[in-house]
């Protein structure tokens, strides 16, 4: 019973992605923060830009050393030397960035709440496969590493790897949705300076 709650809690996870983003980019264009246009949200869509590039690249990164590995073979290297989540770390990052170049004090916080909260599931659910798994090899390496946010050191440099090919690229695609996100916020942008669409002021 267990198990096939903690698949289809997995399973739920890029449909319930998808979704999310489709209802803030809605949102986002039938609204307009209160600090759009301001000081304050210029400061914070600059930021958001830069973020979502660290997510982009911090994606790929974690691509690199779990590629053709996952379920197979235990990764510690590289960012997952640094948290036991890399890729939901940077797509966290992803997520802040997004609301911020929003200009949306109260999107980032609905976002990143939500993200937060369901992810806490998801990361439990796959923990409990993990440690069928690798058994007392992953019950050590928890111990050893943060579970979401990352330690502040140096990840150990490691002189050659054996990657797959495949893998990277389809991270690289699947990061082109960062690049879409900073279209899509330049689109709101243009939408909201005209005044089209824009159907509440939020507080925030």
């Amino acid at each position: 019973m267990h198990s096939k709650a903690s698949s289809s809690i997995e399973s739920l996870r890029k449909p319930l992605s998808r979704a999310a983003a489709a209802a803030t980019i809605a949102i986002a264009i039938l609204t307009i923060p209160k600090t759009f246009g301001t000081n304050l949200g210029e400061s914070m869509e600059i930021a958001g830009f830069a973020l979502l590039i660290i997510a982009a690249l911090g994606r790929v990164w974690c691509s690199i050393y779990i590629s053709g590995r996952k379920d197979r073979v235990l990764c510690v290297d590289g960012p997952y030397q640094l948290t036991r989540n890399p890729l939901y770390f940077f797509s966290f990052l992803g997520i802040i960035g997004f609301a911020m170049a929003l200009q949306s004090v109260l999107i980032l916080l609905v976002a990143s709440g939500a993200y937060l909260a369901y992810y806490r599931y998801v990361i439990r659910s796959e923990e409990s496969r993990l440690a069928s798994i690798f058994g007392a090899s992953y019950v050590s390496y928890c111990t050893a590493t943060p579970r979401f946010f990352p330690a502040f050191k140096t990840p150990d440099r490691i002189e050659s790897y054996s990657i797959n090919p495949r893998i990277v690229e389809r991270a690289l695609k699947e990061v082109v949705w960062f690049l879409f996100a900073i279209l899509a916020i330049e689109v709101v942008e243009m939408i909201h300076a005209k005044g089209h669409l824009v159907l509440l002021k939020l507080p925030l």
